[in-house]
């Protein structure tokens, strides 16, 4: 069973997978973004809050402004 933390993640990345096919992205294009904004290539390697922040990010793009 997870701690509580590791089940926040779990959720947290679950909710970020949903995101990023709403906006049709890829792999690539996933970890281009983190690596460009967070310096990381892995949703793993994100603090929990980073994590929370790049979430709030996909949730706010819309489907046209996500089409670079």
């Amino acid at each position: 069973m997870l701690d509580p933390a590791d089940e926040k993640i779990a959720q947290l990345i679950n909710q970020t997978n949903a995101q990023m096919q709403r906006l049709g992205w890829t792999e690539v294009q996933g970890r281009e973004h983190l690596q460009k904004y967070y310096g990381v290539r892995s949703r793993l390697q994100l603090t929990e809050e980073e994590l929370d922040n790049f979430l709030l990010f996909l949730q706010l793009t819309d489907v046209e402004e996500s089409i670079d």
